[in-house]
C-alpha cells in the first residue's frame, strides 16, 4: 500500500510545478514543450531498445490520430490553459471527476450498465463538487460564466472527457494492437506536443520563455518525474493491484496537490475544499464499494 501513497506523492508535484512553469512560458507552448520531448525521449527508447515502429501498420493510425488529437493535445491545451486562471488544487480536484465522467461515458457510449449503489455514487459525487465550484478568482470571473461554471472550470472539465476518451483508445492500442505502453505513449506524446507547438507558434504573440535556465531545470524535473517515473510506476502497479483500487486511488492526488500548493505556492485551502473532498471521497467510495471488497477478498 506504501508505494500507492509513493505514487501519488510524487503525481502531485505535477500540477504545482506545471502552475510555477507557467510564470515563465505561455500555456499552449508549455503543453507542447513538455509533451514533446517527453514522446522524443520515449521514442529514442523504442528505436534503440525495442525497435517496435513496424508494429505500426496502416490499420492502427486511425486510433493514433484520436488519441493524438484528443488524449493529448486537447486535453493539454484545455488543461494548461486553465490552470494559468485557476489554483494547482483547485485544478487537480476537478480533474479528480474523472472516475465519474468515464462511467456516464461508458453509460452512454457503450451501454454499459451501472447498479444503483453507483448511481447513489454518481449523483454524491457530483454533488461534492458544488462547495469547491462557488469558490472562483478573479481571474476566473473575468471570463464570466456558463450555468454558474467558470470557463476555466469547463475547461477543466472537458478535459477530462478528452482524458477519459483518450484512455480507452489507449487501451485498444496496447491490448487489441498489442503495443507497448512506451510506444503508445510516444507517439501520442510527440505528435500531440508538436501541434500544440505549432498552435503556440501561431497563437501565442508573446515571449516563449522567460528566465531559461530556471525554465529548462523545472521542466526537466517535470517530465522525468512525471512522464517518465510515475506512468512506468503506475504500470508496474498495475502487475499488483487491481484497475479499479487504483482508480479509487486517484484521489490521493489532490491530497498532495493542495499541500503541496500550500507549502511552495502559498494558494489558500479553505473549508469548500474540505467539505468536497469528503462529499466526493464518499461518493467514490459508495461507487466502488462492491468492487473494492472484491479487491480486499482477493487480496486474502
Amino acid at each position: 500500500m506504501i508505494d500507492v501513497v509513493v505514487l501519488h506523492a510524487l503525481f502531485g508535484t505535477s500540477l504545482p510545478i506545471s502552475k510555477y512553469l507557467l510564470q515563465f512560458s505561455p500555456p499552449f507552448f508549455l503543453a507542447g514543450i513538455r509533451m514533446f520531448v517527453a514522446g522524443l525521449l520515449l521514442l529514442v527508447f523504442n528505436y534503440f531498445r525495442k525497435k517496435q515502429f513496424s508494429d505500426i501498420n496502416r490499420s492502427h493510425i486511425f486510433d493514433y490520430v484520436q488519441v493524438i488529437v484528443i488524449g493529448i493535445y486537447l486535453k493539454y491545451m484545455l488543461r494548461y490553459w486553465a490552470l494559468d486562471f485557476l489554483t494547482a488544487s483547485k485544478m487537480s480536484f476537478l480533474f479528480n471527476s474523472g472516475p465519474f465522467i468515464a462511467a456516464l461515458f461508458s453509460y452512454f457510449a457503450f451501454n454499459e450498465r451501472l447498479t444503483i449503489k453507483q448511481w447513489a455514487g454518481l449523483f454524491i459525487g457530483f454533488v461534492g463538487f458544488i462547495p469547491i465550484l462557488i469558490t472562483s478568482s478573479t481571474a476566473e470571473q473575468s471570463f464570466g460564466e456558463f450555468m454558474y461554471i467558470s470557463w476555466p472550470e469547463l475547461a477543466v472539465f472537458l478535459a477530462v472527457m478528452a482524458h477519459c476518451y483518450g484512455m480507452i483508445v489507449s487501451r485498444k492500442i496496447i491490448r487489441k494492437h498489442g503495443h507497448s505502453a512506451s510506444l503508445a505513449n510516444g507517439v501520442r506524446m510527440f505528435g500531440g506536443g508538436l501541434l500544440a507547438l505549432i498552435t503556440s507558434y501561431f497563437v501565442e504573440q508573446s515571449e516563449a520563455v522567460t528566465h531559461i535556465g530556471t525554465f529548462i531545470g523545472w521542466l526537466g524535473l517535470l517530465i522525468l518525474i512525471s512522464n517518465i517515473i510515475c506512468h512506468n510506476f503506475y504500470l508496474k502497479l498495475l502487475k499488483r493491484y487491481t484497475v479499479t483500487f487504483l482508480s479509487f486511488a486517484d484521489f490521493l492526488s489532490p491530497l498532495f496537490v493542495a499541500f503541496y500548493g500550500w507549502l511552495f505556492l502559498h494558494e489558500a485551502i479553505t473549508w469548500h475544499y474540505f467539505a468536497s473532498a469528503a462529499i466526493v471521497f464518499s461518493g467514490l467510495y459508495l461507487f466502488y464499494q462492491d468492487e473494492l471488497k472484491n479487491v480486499h477478498i482477493s487480496a486474502h
